[in-house]
C-alpha cells in the first residue's frame, strides 16, 4: 500500500512537471506540442498564421457531451473577456492572447458550423446558444469535462438540426461548409487489434527514430492508415532521455521520451512528448498511466490547401486533450486547443435558488419554532443511493433538516432534528432506513423511521417508548397496536451515525 501511495505522489508530481516545462519551452504554459523541437517558433508562426485564417475558413472544433437539456457542448478554454496586458514584461500575454483570439473567432463563426462529423455519419447541427453564467449568476468552470450534466460549463451549446438525426452521440467534429469545400476528406482505416496484439510501425520506422534519438525504443503501436497512403502511430522509448532540456526549477528531474509519428512513404514526422522519469519507477506521462504513453488518436483527416489537417484528441486518465496536427514545410505541427480536465466523484450541484426553497419550506413546517434557527451549513449525505439527500443545520449542528430531492428538482422535506433528537441510517435485506431519534421529554424516548426500496417510501413508523417499554406507535400517520409496532422495529438493525461533509452556505443571496 505504502509502495502505491509513493508513485500516486510521484506521477502527480510529473503532470505538474511536465506542465511547467511546457511552459518554458514554448511560451505557452497550455502549448504542449514539439515542446523540444528545435523549430518551435516556426511551429508557433504556422499556428499564428492558421488563427489568422481562421476568420475565412474556420478550423474544425469539438463537441464533448451534453448537459442536462441534452444539449451538445462546445467547451470553452479562455475567459470570455479580452486579456489585457497589465505589465511590460508578462511573457505570456501574448500566448494568453492568442488563445482568446481563437476562440473569440470562433465564438464569432458559431452559427457557420452546420457539419458533424461522426463514427456514425455526418449530421447537420445548429448553434443554440452560449452558457456564459451558472444559476448564481457566476462564471461557469473553464477547462472541464463534467461527469454529472447538471454542472454548467463556459461554452457555446448546439443540438442536432433535424429530427430524425437525434441520436445519443453528442460527441464529435463540427466543421463548417467553408471548409468541407476547401478540403478532401481522407478516409481513416483503424487499427482494431486487442492493445497486447497491437500492430507495430515498419521496422525502417523504427530502425531511423532509434537512430534520429539515439535510444532504444520500448514500446510502440500502429493507430490507423490514413487515406491510404499515411500511417500514424504512437512509440515510446527506453530510460531516461538524456537531451531533454533542464527544468530550471528544478535541475534534478529527469524524463522520457515518447513520439506521436506520422509516415509518409519514407518520410517520418514526430511530435515529442516528454514524459516524467524515476529510475525506480519508469516513465510517467500522465497520472495513472502504468508507464504506458497513451498517444494521439486521429478523428478526422483532411488534404487541405496547404498540406494535411488532422483532428485529434488525446485521453488519458485524467485529462482529455484536443486540437490538430498540421503538417507544414517537412514539420508536424501540434496546435492543443485545451487540455481538459476529466471532473470525477463530483456532488450534485446546489444553487443559491434551492437554499432559500429549503429555507422556506423548513420555515413553513414550524413557523413558530423555525423562525428562530438559521440554516447556515449544508451536505449531501446518502440514506440510498437513488434519491438525493440534502442536510441542512445550524452553525452549532444541533438544529436542521433533511431534504429530499427527486429527479424533477422538486424538493420536500422528510424531517428535522433537533437537540433532543439525533440522526442515524440502516440497511438491511435492501431496505435503506433513516432514523430520528431521542428524548421526548421526561421518561420517554422516540424514534421515527423512514424506510426506503429502490428509491420510494415504503412506510414510515413512530415509536413511543415510556420508561423503556414500547407504548404507543403509528404507521404511516395512523394508529397501530403496540405488538405490530414490535414486529416494524424488529426489521430494523442499529442504527449508524450518518457520514456528512458541511460546508457553509453563501449568504450572498
Amino acid at each position: 500500500m505504502l509502495m502505491k501511495k509513493k508513485r500516486i505522489v510521484i506521477m502527480l508530481f510529473a503532470v505538474c512537471a511536465i506542465a511547467l516545462i511546457a511552459g518554458c519551452k514554448t511560451g505557452n504554459p497550455r502549448q504542449t506540442g514539439n515542446k523540444l523541437a528545435s523549430g518551435a517558433d516556426s511551429a508557433l508562426a504556422v499556428i499564428d498564421s492558421i488563427i489568422e485564417e481562421n476568420d475565412t475558413t474556420p478550423m474544425p472544433m469539438f463537441l464533448l457531451g451534453c448537459d442536462k437539456d441534452k444539449y451538445m457542448l462546445m467547451l470553452y478554454w479562455s475567459s470570455i473577456e479580452e486579456p489585457q496586458k497589465t505589465d511590460d514584461d508578462d511573457e505570456w500575454f501574448e500566448r494568453y492572447h492568442q488563445e482568446w483570439l481563437f476562440q473569440d473567432q470562433f465564438r464569432r463563426n458559431a452559427a457557420q458550423y452546420t457539419n458533424m462529423l461522426t463514427d456514425g455519419g455526418d449530421v447537420k447541427v445548429k448553434f443554440v446558444d452560449e452558457v456564459l453564467k451558472d444559476p448564481d449568476g457566476n462564471i461557469p468552470s473553464i477547462g472541464q469535462i463534467h461527469g454529472r450534466e447538471e454542472i454548467p460549463s463556459l461554452c457555446a451549446r448546439f443540438s442536432y438540426a433535424n429530427k430524425e438525426d437525434i441520436k445519443d452521440d453528442y460527441s464529435g467534429i463540427i466543421v463548417t461548409d467553408s471548409y468541407l469545400k476547401s478540403r478532401k476528406r481522407l478516409d481513416i482505416e483503424y487499427d482494431q487489434s486487442e492493445w497486447d496484439d497491437a500492430k507495430p510501425l515498419p521496422e525502417a520506422t523504427v530502425r531511423q527514430l532509434e537512430e534520429r534519438y539515439g535510444m532504444k525504443v520500448e514500446s510502440m503501436r500502429l493507430f490507423a492508415t490514413i487515406g491510404g497512403r499515411y500511417i500514424w502511430g504512437k512509440l515510446q522509448f527506453e530510460g531516461e532521455y538524456k537531451n531533454a532540456p533542464k527544468d530550471e526549477y528544478d535541475q534534478n528531474s529527469k524524463y522520457s521520451l515518447a513520439l506521436d509519428v506520422l509516415i509518409d512513404g519514407d518520410k517520418v514526422y514526430t511530435n515529442e512528448v516528454l514524459g516524467y522519469y524515476d529510475e525506480n519507477y519508469g516513465s510517467t506521462w500522465n497520472a495513472d498511466d502504468d508507464g504506458e504513453y497513451v498517444g494521439c488518436s486521429i478523428l478526422a483527416a483532411f488534404e487541405g490547401p496547404k498540406g494535411l489537417e488532422l483532428c485529434f484528441n488525446r485521453s488519458a486518465p485524467e485529462s482529455l486533450a484536443v486540437g490538430m496536427f498540421y503538417l507544414r514545410d517537412g514539420q508536424l505541427i501540434k496546435h492543443t486547443y485545451e487540455i481538459y480536465q476529466w471532473m470525477i466523484d463530483e456532488e450534485i450541484p446546489v444553487w443559491k435558488k434551492d437554499f432559500a426553497e429549503m429555507r422556506k419550506i423548513y420555515l413553513e413546517a414550524d413557523p413558530h419554532s423555525h423562525k428562530y434557527v438559521e440554516l447556515t451549513k449544508w451536505a449531501h449525505c446518502y440514506i440510498d443511493y437513488t434519491n438525493e439527500w440534502l442536510w441542512l443545520r445550524d452553525k452549532d449542528e444541533k438544529n436542521g433538516a433533511i431534504f429530499m430531492r427527486d429527479k424533477n428538482g422538486n424538493i420536500k422535506l422528510v424531517d428535522v432534528e433537533n437537540a433532543n433528537q439525533s440522526l442515524s441510517e440502516c440497511q438491511k435485506d435492501g431496505i435503506s432506513y433513516l432514523i430520528f431519534s431521542g428524548s421526548a421529554g421526561g421518561p420517554s424516548y422516540q424514534q421515527i423511521i423512514y424506510a426506503y426500496k429502490e428509491g420510494k417510501l415504503q412506510w414510515k413508523l413512530f415509536a413511543l417508548e415510556v420508561y423503556g417499554e414500547l407504548n404507543e406507535c403509528m404507521l404511516n400517520n395512523k394508529p397501530i397496536t403496540v405488538e405490530e409496532g414490535k414486529a416494524y422495529l424488529d426489521k430494523v438493525p442499529e442504527g449508524e451515525q450518518i457520514t456528512a461533509y458541511f460546508n457553509e452556505i453563501d449568504r450572498k443571496e
